[in-house]
């Protein structure tokens, strides 16, 4: 999934192939729930990817990253406006990540 990633390392077009291949990951895969502040309830469609930091090895890229996403909210459809049904609210998560350069896995720290 990440050897797209793997292949663009240290060039300008690495962010957004890592972006890409992040957003192809299971939500379940992805430790943001220890993240959330509310529900708990992850809107996987508003998953957003920032890389804020990098380095490498002969083995590893290390990554830190700032995931941008929104937890559903359930609510009352008093007025019968399914609109008020559902709010979003934002949340932030910083992480470590470790892609190995040898197999394109991506764990988390």
């Amino acid at each position: 999934m990440f050897s797209q990633a793997l292949k663009h390392w240290g060039s300008d077009d690495f962010p957004q192939c890592f972006k890409r291949a992040f957003g192809g990951l299971n939500l379940d895969d992805l430790p943001l729930f220890a993240c959330c502040t509310h529900s708990g309830v992850i809107d996987k469609d508003s998953i957003s990817v920032t890389i804020l930091s990098s380095s490498a090895d002969k083995q590893t890229i290390h990554l830190k990253i700032g995931v941008f996403f929104c937890e559903i909210l359930s609510g009352c459809a008093c007025s019968d406006d399914p609109s008020q049904a559902m709010i979003l609210e934002n949340s932030y998560c910083e992480l470590s990540v470790k892609l190995n350069r040898n197999n394109a896995t991506l764990s988390f720290n």
